[in-house]
């Protein structure tokens, strides 16, 4: 296969991972340390590159021109699974887009429009203008969107690059490690796993790389392991130069961040202030906004599409209006009455991955190997002992969220 289309592949998936979701780690790490925070992030990592070759599995079973993930739901489990998986998708689209709009209205209003600009303006008039601007591009054209979404991801990438090279000189290892010993606190760890499960999802691009690669099974695993792999790598880095360069008390820390009720615009604040260097501050206050903005437009442009063809709105102006208003309008009233609650959406966005992208993967994997009628080019080994013990640990992750939301 020709080497730039797999590495334009691989860069797919990566890209679909690294973004803003990416922010929020070392947030609800910061208590555990970077040893407790890599473990998680390592094991996360096993969990859904292996959920991610379980969707290709069902994926090589059906024909090239129906691959979606609506149809490998209907293939293996019916009726009933088509309209789980089409409802799963909704409130999982609606989850992130609500999360990057109120995350995007702390970032321009505490990092862009009061410290360049001298002026200070409301969260929710931020998040009005910010989907003004970019659910603008969503509502004009996909083409629109395309361009500006190319753009913003070469810049993304550059700068993560200058942010995270700035901060490797800087980290201080025994801050980096010195919140090791409350790590084993259940509550803390709980408040981890779900925005790293976020952090790693890529599932639903597979059916379009399959369809842009062909039914070239090896190609397809090689490409979901080199992406999550590389994901991986750069997620360690990030986390040992935010939790090694920000400590966990003082003045300028995690916990006054927490005090303070700030989120992503108080940690980039905060590593600013303490990195005391101009490429530090370019990388992050860049990288934050851009991934936040590349993020935004990746998954509204999802959701906009998915609601045109679900509620069948036609593509004129007034149909794209329709379809721009009960795309936009909802998570713009999340963000208007929870400003800080980026992470919060996140979590609960975690809820809707863990069905998707770990329960479904492997329940749809069980049905087509009793199925005489679909046979995959791909089989993950295993056998069902690693389906049970996969739908248990997505079973596990939804009630572990929901007991850390009852008593959070």
């Amino acid at each position: 296969m020709n080497i730039g289309k797999f590495i334009g592949s691989v860069l797919v998936i990566i890209g679909t991972m690294i973004g803003a979701g990416m922010l929020a780690l070392p947030l609800v790490s910061a208590q555990a340390g970077f040893v407790w925070a890599s473990l998680v992030t390592v094991a996360v990592w096993v969990l859904m590159t292996v959920t991610g070759l379980l969707v290709l599995e069902v994926n090589l079973a059906l024909d090239r021109g129906a691959c979606s993930f609506s149809s490998m739901a209907e293939k293996t489990l019916g009726k009933a699974g088509k309209l789980i998986t089409w409802l799963v998708c909704l409130l999982l689209l609606y989850a992130l887009t609500a999360a990057y709009m109120s995350g995007a209205s702390s970032l321009l209003t505490n990092n862009i429009l009061e410290v360049y600009f001298h002026i200070k303006v409301a969260n929710f008039i931020s998040a009005i203008l910010f989907t003004l601007v970019f659910g603008g591009m969503v509502f004009w054209s996909t083409r629109a969107t395309d361009y500006a979404n190319r753009g913003l991801i070469s810049i993304k990438g550059a700068l993560l690059f200058i942010a995270i090279a700035s901060l490797l000189p800087q980290i201080n290892i025994s801050a980096m490690l010195q919140s090791q010993h409350i790590a084993t606190s259940d509550k803390c760890l709980f408040a981890m796993v779900p925005i790293f499960l976020c952090a790693f999802g890529y599932h639903t691009v597979i059916p379009s790389l399959r369809i842009y690669i062909g039914d070239k099974p090896k190609e397809l695993k090689q490409m979901i392991v080199c992406g999550t792999t590389v994901a991986l790598v750069i997620y360690l880095l990030w986390l040992a130069t935010t939790l090694g360069v920000v400590p966990m008390h003082g003045e300028n820390s995690f916990s006054s961040i927490a005090q303070n009720n700030s989120s992503v615009d108080g940690l980039v604040n905060t590593i600013n202030l303490l990195a005391h260097s101009r490429w530090v501050s370019i990388g992050v206050n860049g990288f934050s906004n851009v991934a936040m903005t590349t993020s935004f437009l990746g998954v509204t442009l999802g959701l906009f599409d998915f609601l045109a063809d679900g509620c069948k709105r036609p593509n004129s102006r007034f149909g794209r209006t329709q379809t721009a208003l009960i795309t936009f309008v909802p998570p713009l009233i999340f963000a208007f009455y929870f400003p800080g609650g980026f992470i919060l959406a996140l979590k609960y966005a975690a809820i809707f991955v863990a069905i998707l992208e770990i329960i479904l993967p492997a329940l749809m994997v069980y049905k087509l190997r009793r199925n005489t009628h679909l046979h995959s080019a791909h089989l993950v080994g295993g056998g069902n002992i690693v389906l049970l013990l996969i739908t248990g640990v997505g079973f596990a992750l939804i009630f572990l969220q929901l007991l850390n939301s009852l008593t959070s």
